[in-house]
């Protein structure tokens, strides 16, 4: 029942791997900038993403924060309270 689903997972597996990895001779940034509200980003984007697919990309605060609430319909346990300080960090020092 299982085995034919398994050689999709592999690909989509992959595949992602692929569309999330920097291109050649491009590093990822592994530390955030120092700030208020760097520690919350820290601790709560990394559940699912590395530092490199935050630090990597501009965005407006309109993206930001776009960007953050997909991120909590999808699970991302941040607060009302956590959500402005985490766009007002990223608008900050991530920002376009």
């Amino acid at each position: 029942l299982f085995r034919p689903v398994a050689p999709l997972l592999l690909l989509l597996a992959t595949g992602s791997l692929f569309l999330f990895s920097p291109a050649a001779g491009q590093q990822q940034v592994q530390k955030l900038a120092e700030g208020t509200g760097a520690n919350l980003v820290q601790v709560k984007c990394t559940l699912c993403h590395d530092l490199g697919n935050i630090t990597s990309i501009r965005q407006s605060r309109e993206e930001w924060e776009d960007t953050i609430k997909v991120m909590i319909r999808r699970g991302a346990p941040v607060s009302p309270e956590e959500e402005i300080i985490i766009l007002d960090y990223l608008t900050k020092h991530y920002g376009k």
